[in-house]
């Protein structure tokens, strides 16, 4: 069995539901990203980075130290004082102008960068001493001038710090040899100096091997398919998040399996989207024809067949009779197209089905199935004693075993409360009397009052619902429904309308909005025919009560 009680029910919301139910606020919210970040692109200047790199030998004089300890020694190198200030000079000596300034070279807003080799290398292979550089700067040319300019100062002041070393070593050996006391010390100092000459010559020849940098093509930052991309993937996840939280907050049905937890009792029929009205009679906002007789061979028909045919075999396990409320938490006008369908599906099949209105604030069940009587009489003439039930009846002109029970105009004198349930019993047992199944679209559930009293007079109760309606809605009509024990024997979900979600982008989307509308227009047509029309009525069998002719 499963759990009816309202307050420990809980349906939490995923992020591919809350995207499907607000897709308007996720598309709104990855479109500004996305904006945002193409517009970022736009409005800052164009940054080129030129990149270079170079292969520093180590120097026969300093054998002695680590490989990993020099090369951290030349990455200080480049990036000390002496290189920038050297670099600037010839960086602008290239271009023809005072371009750069020693603090784009050298400090925390430097537009050089060094980049050591990568630290995991093994000493002796391909890349271990290779150390890049890279200079952003406004243009192309700059940008490569900048970095070139850095390896040349970069060379000069590695040469220039050899000399000064062997320099020192050379002079420092000679003050030794003066105080040489031995001839073998003497020949020994004579040849460090001598070694420590050669050395030199040859570390000064031996020129750190540079890959130069070419001029770059491409700016590296404002590209706006790079920043689209990102602002894409950013509001997405954004969009998704936001919509997740305000699901979390507003819980709904998302799936047309979800009440069956609350309600305790099975989906009857997962319905069509209503059809919206239509100007095609000839009056504005005109109800569109039903699905039974627009087209009785269309998928929307066989869906309210199947759900006919759920409760058909309600009635059998009920029993040979039954009244059947259909009730919803809100004023819907699906509602009344739902019970005027199941009521043509059921009556093709032969079975004799009385139609009441109970909905006094719409008629719109009425509507529907006598569209062509003016309804002045009815269930509210019935309740208010005024009229007996015979008196009211008509035969739908879209089934011959179909008759309706009108709304009727409103009396001055209210029906409610202990009076109402009364005078609604005594109408649905003489509709049962007369009829195999009573069908009752009933009032909205948590609007009016007299639908508590409604659904406890009816023999079962059938929820209409549709996509995204609030779960507290659901759970207030729960407490009102089990406050009368009322039998709740299935729930019908209508779908939601293809076109809705497009329909809400249409301020977002203005030219696509013109297009979709004129193609609308276009493709709008008359309706399609009705389908066959009602029989010869049925012989009386001495169980029902004639059915009346349609009033004209």
């Amino acid at each position: 069995m499963a759990d009816r009680d309202g307050e420990h029910f809980r349906l939490e919301p995923t992020v591919f539901g809350a995207v499907r139910r607000y897709p308007v606020m996720v598309l709104t919210v990855v479109l500004l990203t996305v904006a945002l970040a193409v517009g970022v692109t736009l409005t800052r200047a164009q940054q080129y980075r030129a990149q270079a790199t170079v292969t520093v030998p180590q120097p026969l004089s300093s054998q002695g130290q680590a490989g990993d300890q020099y090369l951290a020694s030349q990455v200080l190198l480049l990036k000390s004082p002496e290189v920038a200030e050297r670099a600037v000079v010839i960086a602008n000596h290239s271009l023809g102008r005072q371009a750069l300034a020693e603090g784009d070279v050298k400090g925390e807003t430097a537009s050089l960068e060094v980049i050591p080799p990568d630290a995991t290398s093994t000493p002796g292979t391909y890349g271990a001493n290779v150390i890049t550089v890279a200079f952003t700067w406004s243009d192309a040319r700059g940008a490569q001038a900048g970095v070139n300019a850095v390896l040349r100062a970069f060379d000069e002041v590695r040469s220039e710090d050899i000399r000064a070393q062997g320099e020192a070593t050379v002079a420092g050996i000679e003050r030794t040899i003066r105080d040489a006391r031995t001839r073998g010390q003497l020949s020994d100092l004579v040849n460090q100096r001598t070694e420590t000459l050669v050395n030199e010559q040859m570390d000064l020849a031996r020129h750190p091997t540079m890959a130069w940098a070419p001029e770059p093509r491409v700016p590296v930052s404002g590209s706006v398919l790079k920043f689209g991309v990102l602002g894409l993937l950013i509001g997405m996840v954004l969009g998704a998040a936001l919509a997740f939280a305000r699901a979390s907050r507003r819980r709904s049905f998302d799936d047309e399996l979800q009440p069956a937890s609350l309600y305790g009792a099975p989906l009857l029929g997962g319905l069509p989207a209503p059809v919206p009205s239509t100007p095609s009679s000839g009056e504005p906002g005109a109800p569109a024809p039903l699905a039974m007789t627009a087209d009785r061979h269309s998928a929307d028909a066989e869906a309210f067949r199947f759900a006919a045919g759920s409760v058909q075999r309600i009635r059998t396990e009920q029993g040979k009779r039954l009244s059947l409320a259909f009730v919803s938490t809100a004023a819907d006008p699906a509602r009344s197209e739902v019970v005027a369908n199941l009521a043509v599906a059921m009556a093709e099949t032969g079975t004799r089905v009385l139609a009441v209105d109970a909905d006094a604030s719409g008629g719109r069940l009425s509507a529907r199935l006598l569209p062509d009587s003016p309804n002045a009489q009815g269930l509210e003439q019935v309740l208010a004693g005024t009229l007996a039930v015979h008196d009211c009846v008509e035969r739908s002109p879209l089934q011959a075993r179909l008759s309706v029970l009108p709304s009727g105009a409103e009396t001055p004198q209210m029906v409610t409360g202990t009076a109402y349930l009364t005078a609604v019993r005594q109408v649905l047992g003489k509709g049962k009397a007369g009829y195999e199944v009573v069908l009752v679209d009933g009032p909205p559930l948590l609007q009016a009052a007299v639908a508590t009293e409604l659904v406890d007079a009816a023999d079962a109760v059938v929820v209409v619902m549709g996509p995204h309606e609030p779960v507290r809605d659901h759970l207030e009509a729960l407490r009102r429904l089990d406050l009368v024990e009322a039998n709740v024997v299935g729930y019908l979900y209508r779908r939601e309308p293809t076109g809705r979600r497009l329909d809400r982008l249409r301020p977002l989307v203005s030219y696509a909005s013109v297009w979709l509308d004129r193609a609308k227009l276009r493709l709008a047509g008359p309706t399609a025919s009705a389908g066959e029309g009602p029989g010869p009525p049925p012989a009386g069998d001495g169980r029902s009560a004639p059915l009346p002719e349609a009033r004209t």
